[in-house]
């Protein structure tokens, strides 16, 4: 199968500079930031340009550009403040390990990016294995094209699979992104509001969640975008397999990760540009991630 998409590798290095695909303005517009400085990247972090994927692959170029200027523990701090539930700090002692190994810094960076996108490979061939057939499955969020993997998989095994994507609000991920991808990709798909989904899954039209996580436990729970537990505690009342995929589980108690609260003016973020800045000082409540607890999860398909 021919993938096209340039979500799964999000951010690049030519040059000597980055570039970093802008999320924000998919799909209507395929534009490119680039980043000039560790500045730009905090920036790039902090708006929401690049998520998932793309905030590991924006902190590995930093660190292998701007380190004379920024030791590598500096930029680990930094980038965890600006997004604090992501584990900045793990992907800290990752590079550290990998430039042990290899001795040079852009060389483990290059091949531990190499070495990931088989692993995630390989984690969609397992999860193929376990899915129904046919496969009817419910998502949200955006997984860097990791479903395009999951679906070439399934083919291989001959078995259907089509795609139910939630929208995934204040950032319609799943709109702009997850959907748009696997419509590029002719897969089978289609698009719902986040509250449809229990309708869904009550008239049986899903048979199987599969999610993101941005952290995991060693007990298996799971911390994901805002919206995530909802899907897991329907999925259990409903008897519905709950699949996160998750990498690098650390032996941590999930109550002390700290959720990040976004501004709350990003709740507005449908309304015309420019426009949603006059909510700023609105009363709203928005944490941008949430915890799955491990008893809600069916198994949690991590890379290898």
């Amino acid at each position: 199968m021919d993938i096209d998409s340039p979500l799964l590798f999000p951010v690049t290095t030519r040059a000597r500079k980055i570039f970093v695909l802008d999320e924000t303005r998919l799909p209507f517009d395929q534009h490119y930031i680039e980043v000039k400085s560790l500045e730009d990247a905090l920036w790039v972090l902090e708006t929401m340009k690049t998520r998932s994927l793309g905030q590991v692959l924006l902190f590995f170029y930093c660190c292998l550009l701007f380190e004379e200027t920024c030791p590598v523990s500096g930029i680990v701090e930094k980038f965890a403040e600006k997004r604090p539930t992501f584990d900045f700090h793990l992907l800290g002692m990752i590079l550290k390990e990998e430039r042990e190994r290899c001795g040079d810094l852009e060389t483990a960076i290059h091949e531990f990016i190499a070495r990931f996108d088989r692993m995630r490979r390989d984690r969609a061939a397992r999860l193929a294995e376990i899915l129904p057939n046919p496969a009817s499955v419910l998502t949200i969020c955006n997984f860097n094209g990791e479903l395009i993997y999951l679906y070439d998989e399934m083919r291989k095994l001959e078995k259907e699979a089509a795609f139910i994507v939630c929208e995934t609000r204040p950032y319609l991920q799943g709109t702009r992104l997850t959907f748009w991808e696997l419509n590029r990709n002719r897969i089978p798909c289609q698009l719902i509001c986040d509250n449809q989904a229990a309708l869904l899954m009550k008239d049986g039209k899903v048979n199987c969640i599969v999610t993101g996580a941005d952290r995991s436990t060693t007990r298996g729970d799971v911390i994901n975008k805002i919206g995530t537990y909802a899907l897991a505690r329907l999925a259990s009342h409903y008897g519905i397999p709950f699949y996160p995929l998750v990498q690098y589980p650390k032996d941590i108690r999930v109550e002390d990760i700290r959720i990040e609260d976004r501004p709350v003016e990003e709740l507005f973020i449908f309304l015309s540009e420019g426009t949603e800045n006059a909510y700023s000082s609105v009363q709203a409540i928005y944490p941008s991630f949430d915890i799955t607890t491990h008893e809600f999860v069916s198994q949690c398909i991590a890379l290898v």
